[in-house]
């Protein structure tokens, strides 16, 4: 698979898993039989482009699942405004996905998750994949090393 094709099939991927928006730039590790296969890690300026574009489809939401309190996150000021018990109403979801510096571990923000909704689901990874390609060709999908 091509690097730009592997990055979409992870975000795609992403989303199906629920991942935190924390763990997204960092990448994924695939342990198979002939080694470990390593994705990532992606600039999440790319990573936010590309679930940008899936949030405003409404193929993609965002929820906060229950913290341990043990973990002392810090919470968010939209915390107070999920919908359904643990849903981002669509506004707090855009500007969140659209400020991925925000997406730290030890603050509410970085521990939201994505969901894949309804319509999403009755979507084809094809589809997902042509509506993100033509702005992540125009993105870098490596980390540039400092």
């Amino acid at each position: 698979m091509d690097p730009l094709t592997d990055f979409l099939y992870q975000m795609y991927l992403a989303v199906l898993e629920e991942s935190p928006l924390y763990q997204i730039p960092r990448g994924s590790t695939d342990l198979v039989p002939g080694g470990p296969v390593m994705h990532g890690p992606w600039p999440a300026a790319t990573c936010a482009a590309v679930l940008t574009i899936w949030y405003a489809l409404g193929w993609i939401g965002l929820y906060y699942p229950q913290m341990p309190p043990k973990w002392n996150v810090t919470p968010a000021q939209w915390c107070t405004r999920l919908v359904d018990g643990d849903v981002l109403p669509p506004a707090d979801g855009q500007t969140l996905l659209a400020q991925p510096r925000r997406w730290v571990a030890g603050h509410a923000d970085g521990h939201a998750c994505l969901y894949c909704t309804e319509t999403g689901q009755n979507t084809p990874w094809q589809q997902w994949y042509v509506v993100a390609l033509e702005t992540t060709q125009q993105l870098p999908i490596t980390e540039r090393k400092p």
